[in-house]
């Protein structure tokens, strides 16, 4: 005997860096589009979104993120239509079904998660309770549907086994980098391991240069850097990935570094930033990002753009 079962949920009733900032070095960049639409765009034929669905792909994102918007454009330039929607919009796009063991999912839309970041402390009750039942009927719909998704979740996080400690992300990537520190008290810096020792205080979120202490009772989170760091941003697409520089870097392999790294925390879609040692002899993996700033995905635009219109109209 089949069972069917279905759920859509009701409607709808702010650091420590990671060691560095993610600059890049102020060397030779290749152009990119500007973020202005072009005073004559291409005409193309619009496609018919598939049934039931808003648009040819739907962008899960703050309708104001300048990442979406640009996107957005992007696609509706390529003769694709798109529909930026939040979280609790996107949530009651979908039904996610369930009958002899077989899930499925409507509308079958590709996706791309470009997901706000939730608030670092309870805003209410009801609020945090809503966010969460979206969320988790939106996880749902984005993993077992069929269509493509950029950045699929998982079995972890919608943001893959990325945490806001670089040192456990770089081990999760396969990646040796700075250790990290956590302590009750105020730290003291160890064994240089850098030329500056940052502190955040876990409980404000706030970063200070030691001896400096940030605001707050702690505990605390620690790590060495340089005061001046050397950067080197890779964005990846699935197995692409760009530099966001034409520094003479090659013998450092960051491309390749970069997708490998990408595929062990489970992202399609990230920015990683690499920290640029002792001239340009090693590099060390220091941030990643699960959803890439416009200002990194910009760099590698005439590169990405296309790729990424692979990935979801295959």
């Amino acid at each position: 005997m089949s069972s069917e079962t279905s759920f859509q949920p009701p409607s709808e009733p702010s650091s420590l860096p990671s060691s560095v900032p993610s600059s890049v070095p102020s060397s030779e960049r290749p152009s990119v589009p500007s973020s202005e639409p072009p005073s004559e765009p291409a005409h193309l034929p619009q496609s018919e979104p598939p049934s039931g669905a808003p648009a040819d792909l739907v962008v899960v994102a703050d309708p104001q993120d300048p990442t979406a918007v640009e996107l957005a454009a992007y696609v509706t330039e390529q003769g694709r239509s798109t529909a930026v929607l939040d979280v609790f919009d996107a949530a009651q796009l979908f039904t996610v079904s369930a009958r002899a063991g077989t899930a499925t999912v409507d509308p079958v839309v590709p996706l791309v998660l470009l997901l706000p970041a939730p608030p670092e402390r309870r805003t209410g009750f009801d609020a945090e309770f809503h966010l969460g039942e979206c969320f988790a009927q939106l996880w749902a719909a984005a993993a077992l549907t069929p269509a493509p998704v950029v950045n699929r979740p998982a079995g972890t996080l919608v943001a893959g086994r990325t945490t806001r400690s670089a040192a456990v992300t770089g081990r999760r990537a396969g990646e040796h980098g700075n250790g990290e520190l956590f302590s009750r008290d105020y730290p003291r810096p160890g064994s240089p391991e850098g030329d500056a020792f940052w502190v955040e205080d876990l409980g404000t979120l706030r970063a200070r240069r030691w001896p400096e202490r940030p605001p707050g009772d702690g505990p605390y989170r620690a790590r060495w850097s340089d005061a001046d760091p050397a950067t080197e941003t890779v964005v990846v697409l699935g197995d692409h990935a760009w530099r966001c520089t034409t520094a003479d870097l090659g013998h450092l392999d960051l491309e390749n570094r970069s997708t490998s790294a990408a595929t062990a925390l489970g992202l399609d879609l990230a920015a990683l930033v690499w920290r640029v040692t002792d001239g340009t002899a090693t590099a060390r993996l220091v941030h990643v990002e699960p959803f890439p700033a416009l200002e990194q995905l910009r760099m590698v635009w005439l590169g990405l753009g296309p790729r990424l219109m692979e990935v979801l109209f295959p």
